[in-house]
């Protein structure tokens, strides 16, 4: 009684988490009235890199002041890698799986699988391919964020009924750990597509070509950083790039897109979620957008900040 009961608060705390997260990057982002204190708040926390001069330098008070080196971005998905390969592990193993209807067992499956690969990739390209020049810093309440982020978001993708039986799964596990852990149980890709609608199908496409754009974005990024001088930025040229000024957020959203797609939209948390990457990263392209146009008089004037011709 006692795991239903905190598994059904869970399920409460990730759509106020979400909400709450919703709430303030739509309010950061639209120039309401009354609001400007908290904007100005928000687009601070969300400052990073070469926008950290860019807003009011005391918005968050005591804390203003509180950064982070930049590149522990890795820091999010090693934990996010990690964390959804244990709950992958917890899940397919438990009996709670074994019960569920074929297509939402390869719902979960897929769902968790894209989501290892997303999380894989970006840990390896944060490492190896990103170039971070010196003394590039973010602040400490997004670095914070970002951890509680990681956390939730393959939790966010499981069904809500799912969460009590993997607290059980995990105590016993835990009891029985003396006697070894059992292998990991994993569906064949083959009957994982068997069993998904095609608006899944289209979903995990969808997912992987918005990773193929953000890769790409990132590697021209990484390249230009290559020719630049540790401290100078420069205009970023090819690809997206040519199209927005943050082609590798656009890849964002459109992975996250997909993922509502891949999940067949069942899930009001994934809405959520991609609610929240379409707002915090209009808000991020909009001040990189601005930042661009203000440090380069040649900045191409037919460039949008996140979606082609639109914004």
């Amino acid at each position: 009684m006692l795991i239903a009961a905190l598994s059904q608060h869970f399920e409460l705390l990730l759509l106020a988490y979400w909400g709450l997260a919703c709430f303030a990057s739509t309010v950061a982002l639209l120039p309401l009235p009354g609001t400007a204190s908290f904007r100005a708040a928000v687009q601070l926390a969300a400052c990073r890199g070469k926008l950290m001069g860019a807003k009011l330098p005391h918005a968050l008070g005591p804390l203003s002041d509180w950064t982070v080196p930049q590149r522990w971005f890795a820091h999010f998905y090693a934990l996010g890698a990690v964390w959804n390969a244990a709950l992958a592990y917890l899940l397919l193993g438990s009996h709670y799986y074994g019960l569920l209807p074929r297509q939402q067992q390869a719902t979960c499956a897929l769902a968790l699988g894209l989501l290892q690969l997303h999380l894989t990739r970006r840990l390896l390209e944060t490492v190896g391919l990103m170039r971070y020049p010196a003394g590039a810093r973010m602040h400490g309440i997004a670095y914070i964020f970002g951890l509680s982020y990681y956390l939730l978001v393959s939790l966010s993708v499981l069904p809500a009924a799912a969460y009590a039986p993997l607290l059980t799964h995990a105590a016993g596990l835990l009891h029985a750990s003396g006697s070894g852990l059992p292998p990991m149980q994993l569906p064949s890709p083959g009957w994982v597509v068997e069993q998904l609608a095609p608006v899944q199908l289209a979903g995990a496409a969808v997912f992987l070509a918005g990773n193929v754009l953000q890769w790409h974005s990132h590697w021209l990024l990484s390249r230009l950083a290559g020719r630049a001088k540790r401290t100078t930025y420069m205009i970023p040229r090819g690809g997206a790039f040519e199209l927005v000024s943050s082609p590798h957020y656009l890849g964002e959203v459109v992975i996250y897109g997909g993922l509502v797609l891949a999940v067949a939209g069942q899930r009001s948390t994934t809405w959520l979620m991609l609610l929240w990457v379409v707002t915090n990263l209009s808000l991020a392209a909009g001040m990189t957008h601005r930042w661009y146009q203000q440090h380069f008089k040649t900045y191409p004037k037919s460039r949008r900040a996140l979606f082609p011709r639109l914004y």
